[in-house]
């Protein structure tokens, strides 16, 4: 009995390494959105510009010291920097006029999370989910308990407060109240980040500001584990956008990753049907970028368009609209220049 047992220890560890083995050949690769809607032209370049350097600078924190979690936590910074987003310095405003973000991220290693809602005057929210993540026994904080933690990790709050407020969003916001205050996604704008390594170990996170004119407290599904981000190492990572009070219902990211273990089908079917399902149910719409253990891309939307970038290797790809796939080769001069300045420019 005894024999038998170790024996099949031994092969349980063996099989470990063996899948460790094959798992270290998947080629790294960082993928972000910038949101899912209807984009005005106008917007586009602006839309290709930040996702492009998104994705650069996550790829570029990946393989500098090969986290995941750093890697999109960094590319989605970057986004919440850049007034093209609905995230950080961008994000719209609610029925009174203000900023509220809400954020998560988390680790497919550990299936740790870190979560906030209701962000004001945080430049970075994804920071502060991540500090959640990392600094305390809880996956999900909101309310003058955030306040106060967010004083104690010395992450600056604005003053005076409404800095993060854009002309672009006091103008959709004006526009959106002259409309009879029709609900709407508009162009979206939310962002997020899935990262793998070389090692299959993946991370997801998403930000955002949510809706324009939404009652002041309301929180959508980008910090609900399981609606908008999940990452599990086990089947892939990803991260969501759209019309969050609805994909908070089904939750979304979770039925597509159940029904590529359940199934077996890959991402993108799985997105697609479960888009399907849940616009034929409930309506509204979304997006989805994502990566399965392998490291393949999925990036599925039923709206006009969906924001994107990957870089893999010396690869850059990006798209606004449906069924664009541009891709740019990097030289070996270009993968060593550091491109986190080029926000600034």
């Amino acid at each position: 009995m005894e024999l038998n047992r170790s024996s099949a220890i031994i092969s349980l560890l063996l099989l470990h390494l063996y899948n460790h083995v094959v798992i270290a050949d998947i080629e790294p690769i960082v993928l972000v959105h910038g949101g899912a809607g209807t984009i005005g032209e106008d917007r586009i370049p602006g839309k290709y510009r930040g996702s492009k350097l998104a994705a650069r600078v996550g790829y570029q924190v990946l393989m500098s010291n090969g986290s995941v979690l750093d890697a999109v936590e960094e590319a989605v910074r970057i986004m919440e920097s850049d007034s093209n987003f609905n995230a950080g310095y961008g994000s719209v405003l609610n029925y009174d006029g203000d900023v509220e973000m809400d954020a998560s991220i988390m680790d497919g290693t550990t299936l740790n999370a870190g979560c906030v809602a209701g962000v004001r005057d945080v430049l970075h929210p994804i920071t502060l989910a991540r500090r959640v993540m990392d600094k305390t026994a809880h996956n999900f904080l909101a309310g003058q308990g955030l306040i106060n933690f967010t004083h104690q990790e010395g992450i600056e709050i604005m003053h005076p407060p409404g800095q993060l407020v854009t002309q672009l969003s006091k103008d959709s916001l004006d526009k959106w109240k002259e409309s009879n205050e029709k609900p709407s996604t508009g162009e979206g704008g939310t962002v997020g980040a899935v990262a793998i390594d070389k090692y299959g170990n993946i991370a997801a996170a998403t930000s955002t500001g949510g809706l324009t004119g939404k009652l002041p407290g309301r929180v959508g599904d980008t910090p609900i584990i399981g609606a908008g981000t999940y990452a599990d190492n086990l089947i892939g990572g990803i991260s969501a956008t759209g019309d969050g009070d609805t994909i908070m219902k089904v939750p979304l990211v979770y039925d597509i990753l159940k029904r590529m273990e359940y199934l077996g089908d890959d991402m993108t079917k799985a997105a697609e049907d479960a888009l399907d399902a849940m616009t034929e149910r409930l309506g509204g719409t979304a997006g989805i970028i994502g990566l399965d253990t392998q490291g393949n891309v999925a990036i599925v939307c039923n709206t006009a368009q969906i924001s994107w970038a990957y870089q893999r290797g010396n690869t850059l790809a990006y798209g606004v609209r449906k069924e664009e796939h541009i891709e740019e080769q990097l030289s070996d001069e270009q993968m060593l220049e550091d491109v986190s300045e080029q926000m600034f420019a």
